[in-house]
């Protein structure tokens, strides 16, 4: 596949998101970058928030060919280190001055891995600084904004989420946490017409898993994998629900259990 085919064709002759307004985290690459294609496909304006400029930048361009109907400047890049307190308040105070916000996914986070015995507690904390602290203060910093008219909070997280494995207790535990403060944040905005969801990914074809492949000595064979389009179409079904709907919880693994 190219690099523009994660993004797929809308669901309809309407685009489904029409009108609405999104932040897409962690769009650089990988998972990130498939959901803001697919949103812009589906017409929504999506701000695309990451760290590679250089990826960022071409992201307009990707989005225009795969979807060659969409409106110019659906697609506005933002390379933002999130973990920076003073970098993210910039970035919400120029989300906040837009008129709007409706969606905010959650796809950015850091990856390491290491027996408890030998694992570097540096790598502890920043793991915590980029998977809880970052995505927590975001949402905290942009919900008046949802609040303001309803709108949908999605946080793509893993299988580490849901059960830990070996080697993976520094990444699983930020997962684990995330995972609780989603349902925590579920209960606690609901009534003001906010719908939350957690996406917990098994095995995906993205550049951070098949360096996991490498590290692990095992051959890499993405075609086995979730690929990331497929998340890209989980989420932009879950957010073209009826208001009165909500998907709290999505597990998806590769339909072959061959990793």
């Amino acid at each position: 596949m190219t690099g523009d085919a994660v993004t797929s064709e809308p669901g309809s002759a309407a685009q489904r998101l029409a009108g609405r307004v999104a932040v897409v985290t962690g769009a650089s690459s990988g998972v990130g970058r498939a959901i803001a294609l697919r949103l812009v496909a589906e017409g929504a304006a999506v701000t695309a928030v990451g760290r590679d400029k250089t990826r960022l930048d071409a992201l307009p361009a990707a989005a225009a060919r795969a979807t060659p109907a969409a409106v110019a400047g659906q697609l506005s890049p933002a390379q933002v280190d999130l973990t920076d307190d003073e970098a993210r308040s910039a970035l919400v105070a120029g989300l906040l001055a837009g008129p709007r916000l409706d969606i905010l996914v959650h796809s950015a986070g850091g990856y390491a891995s290491g027996p408890h015995a030998e694992a570097a507690i540096e790598d502890l904390d920043a793991l915590y600084a980029a998977n809880v602290r970052a995505p927590y203060a975001l949402t905290q910093e942009l919900l008046p904004a949802l609040c303001a008219g309803g709108g949908d909070v999605v946080v793509v997280n893993s299988s580490q989420g849901v059960r830990a494995g070996a080697n993976a207790g520094q990444f699983a535990a930020t997962q684990h946490a995330m995972r609780a403060i989603t349902d925590s944040l579920r209960q606690e905005v609901n009534a003001d017409g906010i719908r939350v969801c957690g996406i917990h990914l098994g095995r995906t074809a993205t550049p951070r898993q098949e360096a996991i492949f490498a590290k692990e000595g095992r051959p890499y064979a993405p075609e086995l994998l979730v690929q990331p389009q497929d998340v890209a179409e989980v989420v932009a079904g879950v957010l073209s629900l009826p208001p009165g709907a909500e998907v709290t919880e999505i597990h998806l693994r590769p339909a072959k259990k061959s990793y």
